[in-house]
């Protein structure tokens, strides 16, 4: 499966150094991702392109199940640097975990998506959200935003400009969507709490572990 994906990413690569204008990356380009990214995570990720669930468009991507709206999205962004794509990798993280939910949701009749609103992916039953999961690349990462995302238990000020504000726009989603658990994501990491609202607070995070997945 890590070959699925190590062929499918060299030719995004490719495409992207076409569209912009860059030499061909050499293998040692390559060679760093591949540090970067972890065999169990690119085996996912071989598993979606496999599957059909990563559908290749060029440089960037769409997956199956999601509406026409949606995407796609983009494996690498201009570098400002250097003439090599940069790649976004959060989104590496971001869609391997959503290949690992897919049958998942499948099998329990759940409705998985991508880009919810402010929430990196979400699992709803019917209309309502059970599950809301946000993704980094580093668990450092996750941490602390899981920590600033808890500052804002007690309440919410919505005059407040989230713009460049992550925690702000996680804690409005959870406030307003209510969803029962949240989960943070990351490689080599993963955070998983039950989600109450209790009278005087906008909600609260408790430790637990997540019964639909």
């Amino acid at each position: 499966m890590i070959a699925y994906f190590d062929r499918y990413i060299r030719n995004c690569a490719i495409h992207a150094c076409s569209d912009w204008g860059y030499p061909d990356p050499h293998d040692d380009y390559f060679i760093k991702m591949y540090r970067r990214l972890p065999e169990g995570l690119r085996y996912l990720l071989g598993t979606g392109v496999k599957r059909g669930l990563i559908i290749p468009k060029g440089r960037s991507f769409s997956l199956k199940g999601l509406s026409s709206d949606k995407g796609p999205y983009n494996w690498f962004s201009r570098s400002a640097e250097t003439t090599e794509p940069a790649p976004n990798w959060e989104y590496y993280v971001q869609v391997a975990e959503y290949i690992r939910l897919y049958p998942i949701a499948k099998s329990k009749n759940l409705i998985l998506k991508f880009e919810d609103d402010l929430m990196d992916l979400a699992l709803y039953k019917d209309k309502k959200v059970l599950v809301c999961i946000e993704v980094k690349e580093r668990a450092t990462q996750l941490e602390k935003l899981i920590a600033e995302i808890k500052s804002y238990r007690q309440q919410i000020d919505y005059k407040v400009n989230d713009r460049g504000n992550d925690a702000l726009r996680k804690a409005k989603y959870i406030d307003k969507q209510r969803p029962e658990y949240f989960c943070g994501v990351a490689i080599g990491a993963k955070h998983e709490y039950r989600v109450s609202y209790p009278d005087g607070h906008a909600f609260e995070l408790t430790k637990d572990q997540i019964p639909y997945v």
